[in-house]
């Protein structure tokens, strides 16, 4: 009997736990009314309670209102709390170009985890079954996906539960009619414009005629591909856990271990890190595309624009999906006195002071620049300007200051940020960086210039 053949796989598949609140997603029809019915008769020996929620989506008009006071009076028969909601599905299709039933999907999940949220539901039970599978499977391969969309719906995702997932729909409407379970038809199920009435009415009859067994055949593939799927969300899980990052509000990894990851690993990859922006982005191939293009082009400096304001950069050999924009150059010359200067643009400071000595300890030069007092004049601060040269503390020609930057690997969008110390038109000094030979303390120098760069707190 289906009640108990229910009750069984949610013990073994421990869909609900005792005295969880579960939330029941009834729209009228047969598959959502019996799934209430075999909840409410295995709550009794199995306690947990319910709730029903209704989402009238105000496409089929007083059909739409009759199964909104359906559902109502079956929440009053059994005395459930009844939540409902009244949505203009076609608007929002229209304003996100979606299709009508991925924009209702959309909706109702969305209002389901709300309900969760808000009311403390640990568990949303909804009435998919075996035919959905076999449904969803074809309608994907019409559309066009990937190895990732060819998996099984799960029994169980999150809060998300399918007790009837296991059973046809012709079991599902048998014990309907054997239980006298209660419902009502959704005439829009023979109309074949959706896109799923024309796989369900039309497309698979005619698989059937060729295999009577094609159900069970899909299934079992089905099965299959779900397994080989499963290694490479494992993979994927694995490689978020020990080599991506978040920085801000930024996702970073080495670019090179991306790149070398399989295929399908790294398209599960980029997708989880999308979703850490928008719920449920799920990235296109041409997209993915896009980045492993990049990954693999010798430049140093790359980005790409994603939807949902998501970039995707490479520098060097780091690799990073961020809404932050580059920060915009520095422009100007700012003068520089002994004494504290502060360089707001930069985030610094220079503390620039005279010495008669050498300071006991050579400094950092990163952090702090010792140079000949008598060599230096008229210092200032700019940042970089195309054909800059200087030579670089230990060296005897001028490089470009470009190449050097290129050899520090600096990152392009920060060159046109990092301070330059000038004397007069010299590069004195790259803060942060190196000192130019040129003005480096010698066993001449008799006084000493000190120019300490510290941020500004």
């Amino acid at each position: 009997m289906l009640a108990q053949r229910v009750a069984a796989i949610v013990r073994h598949e421990q869909l609900i736990d005792p005295d969880d609140h579960v939330l029941v997603a009834v729209s009228g029809g047969v598959d959502s009314s019996v799934l209430l019915f075999l909840l409410l008769a295995l709550k009794d020996a199995f306690p947990f309670s319910l709730g029903i929620a209704h989402l009238n989506h105000g496409l089929r008009g007083e059909e739409s209102e009759r199964d909104e006071e359906f559902v109502r009076g079956l929440a009053e028969r059994f005395s459930l709390p009844f939540h409902v909601r009244r949505i203009d599905a076609k608007a929002y299709a229209q304003s996100k170009g979606l299709s009508l039933q991925h924009a209702g999907r959309d909706l109702r999940y969305a209002y389901f985890t709300e309900l969760a949220r808000d009311h403390g539901y640990r568990k949303i039970a909804v009435g998919h079954t075996r035919d959905d599978q076999v449904e969803t499977l074809v309608m994907r391969l019409v559309k066009g996906t990937g190895l990732r969309g060819l998996s099984s719906i799960p029994i169980r995702r999150g809060a998300i539960i399918r007790p009837l997932l296991p059973f046809y729909r012709s079991e599902i409407a048998a014990y309907a009619q054997t239980a006298g379970v209660p419902h009502v038809e959704d005439s829009s199920n023979e109309r074949n414009v959706y896109q799923r009435n024309f796989v369900r009415n039309r497309i698979l009859p005619l698989f059937e005629e060729l295999n009577p067994n094609f159900r069970e055949r899909i299934l079992l593939l089905l099965d299959d591909l779900t397994a080989l799927n499963g290694l490479f969300e494992r993979d994927a899980e694995h490689f978020l856990a020990e080599a991506v990052r978040t920085e801000g509000g930024s996702q970073v990894v080495q670019a090179d271990k991306l790149k070398n990851l399989h295929p399908e690993t790294r398209y599960r990859v980029l997708a989880t890190m999308l979703q850490g922006f928008e719920a449920g982005f799920v990235p296109l191939r041409n997209h993915v595309r896009l980045i492993e293009r990049m990954l693999g082009n010798a430049r140093p400096n790359l980005q790409i624009a994603l939807p949902a304001r998501v970039i995707a950069r490479k520098v060097y050999d780091t690799f990073t999906l961020t809404r932050e924009a580059h920060p915009l150059p520095i422009s100007g010359t700012f003068p520089v006195h002994p004494g504290t200067n502060l360089l707001e643009p930069f985030g610094v400071m220079l503390e620039v002071s005279l010495a008669d000595s050498l300071p006991e300890k050579i400094p950092d030069e990163r952090a702090m620049a010792l140079l000949d007092y008598d060599r230096v004049a008229d210092l200032q601060v700019r940042t970089f300007l195309n054909g800059d040269r200087f030579v670089p503390l230990g060296m005897s020609v001028s490089v470009k200051l470009k190449d050097f930057f290129i050899s520090r690997k600096i990152p392009l969008h920060e060159r046109r940020r990092i301070p330059l110390l000038l004397s007069g038109q010299d590069i004195a000094w790259v803060v942060g960086e190196r000192i130019d030979d040129r003005y480096k303390v010698t066993s001449e120098t008799r006084r000493f210039l000190t120019v300490a760069a510290k941020p500004i707190q």
